[in-house]
């Protein structure tokens, strides 16, 4: 595969940490936000068979994952670097298990 074709969703997380920092949000879980991401699109369109569906629970996912960052940060004073930290954590501990659960076993590391 061309390798530039493997570097646009990092290209893409990337801008997402761009903007994070610009706007003065410490935001380093981009890489737990993709693994679950799509993990989660693999898994729906697994299981519905429509790539559409399998985008949309990508979306709805990443966005909860924004949503659990901000939550520790703003409402409960978690350090920023603690927070992120720890979703990188469990999102890549998380997808690697439901991975081999739910598609038997078949994960690659």
């Amino acid at each position: 595969m061309n390798s530039v074709c493997l570097a646009v969703p990092l290209a893409f997380a990337a801008l997402g940490g761009l903007y994070s920092e610009r706007s003065g949000v410490l935001n380093i879980a981009l890489e737990g936000m993709l693994l679950t991401g799509a993990f989660t699109s693999a898994a729906a369109t697994f299981y519905t068979g429509n790539p559409w569906l399998g985008i949309l629970a990508s979306l709805i996912t990443g966005g909860l994952v924004g949503l659990l960052h901000a939550v520790l940060c703003v409402t409960l004073r978690v350090d920023q670097l603690v927070s992120v930290l720890a979703i990188n954590l469990v999102e890549a501990g998380l997808t690697s298990f439901l991975a081999r659960l739910v598609f038997s076993g078949s994960s690659t590391q």
